[in-house]
C-alpha cells in the first residue's frame, strides 16, 4: 500500500511536470538563469604580487604606481573625479605597500606590473612606486581599454605627459611637482 502511494505521487508529479504551462515556466527559468549568469561581472582573481626583490618590503600603507609607457605616464580617471590620478589603493591591513600598489594597478587597469623602488611618500602617507609593464603586449599599447570589472570605478585609462598638464587637471591628492620629479626617475 505504501509503495502504491509513492508511485501515484511520482506519476502525478511527472505528468504535472510535462504540462504545457510548466514547459513555458521551465523555458522562462532557463532564460532567466542565462540572463542572470550572463550579466554578472567576470572578475578574475587577483594575481600574485610582483615586487622587485632588490627592494625591502615596506609596511602596510596606502600606495600607488607610476608607470611609464611610450615616454608617457599611465593615468586614470575615476567616475566622479574631474582630474587625472594614478592607480592608487588604500592601506591593506596585512599587505606590504608594494603589494598594495600592485593591486591598485590590477584593480583599476587590468595590467600586471612589477613594482620597483619607492619614489616618494606623499604627506598623506601614500607611497609612490616605480612600476614596469612586464609584457610586450601592454608596453606597445597606445590606448588602454577599461576592463569590465573596473568600469564601476575607472572611467578612462590614458597615457599623458605630466609636463603638459596643470595642477588643476589632477585630483587633489596629487602634488604635480612631486609627481613630475618622480616621473623623471622612471626608466
Amino acid at each position: 500500500m505504501k509503495d502504491q502511494k509513492i508511485d501515484v505521487i511520482i506519476i502525478k508529479i511527472h505528468t504535472h511536470a510535462i504540462s504545457v504551462p510548466n514547459i513555458v515556466l521551465n523555458k522562462l527559468l532557463v532564460v532567466a538563469t542565462i540572463f542572470v549568469l550572463g550579466c554578472t561581472r567576470d572578475i578574475p582573481s587577483d594575481p600574485m604580487c610582483r615586487a622587485n626583490v632588490l627592494y625591502t618590503d615596506i609596511e602596510p600603507s596606502p600606495a600607488a604606481c607610476l608607470i611609464k609607457s611610450n615616454v608617457q605616464l599611465l593615468a586614470i580617471k575615476n567616475h566622479g573625479d574631474e582630474g587625472w590620478n594614478v592607480p592608487t589603493h588604500k592601506q591593506l591591513k596585512s599587505t606590504s605597500a608594494q603589494c598594495t600598489a600592485h593591486l591598485a594597478v590590477w584593480k583599476t587597469t587590468g595590467l600586471n606590473v612589477e613594482v620597483g623602488k619607492l619614489l616618494y611618500t606623499a604627506p598623506n602617507q601614500t607611497h609612490y612606486f616605480a612600476c614596469k609593464l612586464t609584457d610586450d603586449y601592454s608596453s606597445q599599447l597606445q590606448q588602454f581599454p577599461v576592463p569590465s570589472w573596473a568600469k564601476r570605478k575607472t572611467s578612462q585609462i590614458s597615457l599623458i605627459n605630466p609636463f603638459d598638464t596643470q595642477q588643476d587637471q589632477w585630483v587633489t591628492d596629487i602634488d604635480l611637482i612631486s609627481l613630475r620629479e618622480a616621473y623623471n626617475q622612471l626608466e
